[in-house]
């Protein structure tokens, strides 16, 4: 099943982090009962929710750049310097420590250490089911907030490690890879200098078509967690033992391919999940272009179809992860229809550009 590839590197990252984070906690009772599991595949959709709206309220350019700090050409392309860098990864290193003495999280683990104490095992036989729900309850608390300051934490890395030049960098990065996923992050045309009247109208636009992204969210996360449960059924004892990391990929990679053969609605959901999100990006982003004067169209259509050294390796990374790389003429192939789902700007839009004058179009 294809994942979002650009998005999935700071989805993964935001969830490992959580799931880490509370396993550090003072809470002992981490229980295989189906109740805790329901639990937990709750935090982590919401882990996963919050990360796809920080792409839409602004905080996704943030993330993209903590998600590809590893590549060492992203990294050279924004201009990264090696003290930035070390920084960056300490920050990342040290969230667990972060997290447990941040003054908003310690009273909650503490509150959570009380209660087991005093309660003792919330998932034994003769536990009430208001003790057990009081547990569930603190235990949603202390998840949310670290999730929260995760965030807040990752955001302020950024921000005070990156020089303005370099996080225009990291947008012009998302403008030149929007082909590459049904998400697109609207602030990233911020990177096109635009003025406070066109931030406005961008803010207006965000705001309508805010209930639809919502709902497409919830719709894509729906369908990942489905498949992942099915897919850990799969797998289910098939990795343990298992210590060789290119052996575990082939066994992963086996069983993946066998889940989708056997269960083809999948696929079939996935596909009808990536042409909704595509005709959602697409309106997004006609509604976009249009706010856009020429100067800053043909900078955007540069970004689009010249995008630097960097940028080209990062869209084949991509594309041989998402299995949509060009395999008749063994290279990237610049320039919109190039990838399906969608073109970075829908060819009708393009062509009207064009042709019609009187750009930006004037607000309502």
């Amino acid at each position: 099943m294809k994942t979002i590839a650009a998005y999935g590197l700071t989805t993964m990252l935001l969830v490992a982090l959580t799931t880490w984070a509370f396993a550090q906690s003072n809470n002992p009772m981490r229980s295989l009962a189906a109740q805790q599991m329901q639990r937990e595949q709750q935090m982590q959709r919401d882990a996963m929710k919050r990360v796809m709206n920080s792409f839409w309220s602004g905080e996704g350019s943030n993330l993209m750049a903590i998600g590809l700090l590893h590549q060492d050409d992203f990294r050279e392309g924004i201009g990264l310097s090696e003290e930035q860098g070390k920084k960056m990864q300490d920050a990342i290193s040290n969230m667990g420590t972060t997290m447990q003495n941040d003054p908003n999280i310690k009273p909650l683990q503490e509150e959570m250490t009380k209660f087991v104490t005093e309660q003792g095992n919330p998932f034994a036989e003769d536990v009430s089911e208001e003790t057990r729900e009081k547990f569930f309850e603190i235990q949603g608390r202390i998840q949310a907030k670290m999730q929260e300051v995760m965030m807040d934490t990752m955001t302020n890395m950024v921000n005070d490690n990156l020089t303005p030049n370099q996080m225009k960098k990291v947008k012009e990065f998302q403008i030149s890879t929007m082909s590459e996923t049904p998400v697109i992050s609207p602030n990233m045309f911020e990177a096109l200098d635009l003025s406070d009247d066109q931030k406005k109208q961008l803010d207006g636009i965000k705001k309508d078509m805010e209930p639809e992204f919502e709902k497409f969210v919830d719709k894509m996360i729906d369908g990942q967690m489905k498949f992942q449960e099915k897919l850990q059924d799969a797998l289910d004892g098939k990795l343990e033992g298992v210590t060789d990391p290119e052996e575990r990929t082939r066994i992963h990679k086996e069983t993946l391919e066998k889940v989708l053969r056997e269960n083809p609605e999948f696929q079939r959901a996935n596909n009808e999940l990536m042409e909704s999100g595509r005709a959602l990006a697409d309106r997004l982003k006609i509604e976009m272009f249009d706010v856009l004067d020429d100067a800053q169209w043909e900078r955007m259509l540069d970004l689009i179809d010249n995008p630097p050294e960097y940028v080209k390796k990062a869209i084949a990374r991509i594309r041989k992860e998402m299995g949509t790389e060009d395999s008749s003429s063994g290279g990237w192939q610049p320039g919109p229809g190039s990838w399906q789902p969608g073109d970075a700007i829908p060819e009708a839009y393009r062509q009207e550009r064009n042709t019609r004058g009187n750009f930006p179009r004037l607000a309502n």
